[in-house]
């Protein structure tokens, strides 16, 4: 007989929780049992209250940071660019070099913030090991090298943080309370479908049932993806 899997709810961070109450929703809708539709509306309203809340949560303090660091990025790097002309026109042979390492970097304003990460380290790293090696006595170069560094890693540092709070570990009182909610609803349903197999047989529905539990697997190993990871890091 089958039956729709137990499945530890709260083990889910706060997004993927909404969506997977979204996605059985939409298979458990397919069951036609009239019995069965005030329990299934019960639910439907109190995971979209759950996603009310999480759209009320106001706008992260983060995002003001992140968009500082990220001028403050585009600023450094633009001065460096001043300051590889500049040497450039007095004929400097560094001046020459300098230009041509930042010619390889000419598709910058084609590449996303996040890429950017990766290709400012690059030329930090770039300009960095050059500097050493020639013994480049240029401070005012070197200062705009380590701003851009300075600035490219608290980016990330914002950036990464700003994932973690969007992708549901940022609570409040009212997510708690209508996540809860609709854990409770979601209980509710699943209860009244497995004994409703039992009463009438799986024969009609054992698709869909077949269906709900590939979700529960599929957020099942996210789950265990994320206590891994957090184990690891």
């Amino acid at each position: 007989m089958k039956k729709i899997e137990g499945f530890y709810l709260p083990g889910m961070a706060q997004q993927q929780a909404y969506l997977f109450f979204q996605g059985v929703y939409l298979l458990m809708e397919k069951i036609h049992d009239a019995k069965l539709q005030p329990r299934l509306q019960a639910f439907s309203d109190a995971f979209m209250t759950f996603d009310t809340a999480l759209k009320s949560i106001p706008d992260n303090h983060l995002a003001e940071k992140i968009s500082f660091e990220n001028n403050n990025r585009d600023k450094a790097f633009d001065a460096i660019c001043e300051e590889a002309d500049l040497l450039l026109a007095e004929n400097n042979t560094f001046g020459r070099e300098l230009k041509n390492i930042l010619s390889s970097y000419d598709d910058l304003p084609l590449k996303t913030d996040e890429e950017k990460i990766s290709v400012f380290n690059n030329l930090v790293a770039e300009l960095e090991s050059q500097l050493t090696e020639d013994s480049i006595d240029n401070v005012q170069l070197l200062s705009h090298v380590t701003r851009l560094k300075r600035s490219n890693w608290a980016y990330k540092q914002y950036l990464e943080a700003y994932k973690i709070e969007l992708t549901g570990k940022y609570l409040t009182y009212a997510t708690l309370r209508t996540r809860k909610e609709a854990e409770v609803a979601y209980k509710d349903v699943v209860e009244f479908i497995n004994a409703m197999l039992i009463y009438n047989g799986d024969a009609e529905y054992a698709d869909i049932i077949d269906q709900i539990n590939q979700e529960i697997h599929k957020n099942r190993k996210v789950v265990q993806e994320a206590k891994e990871t957090i184990l690891y890091v």
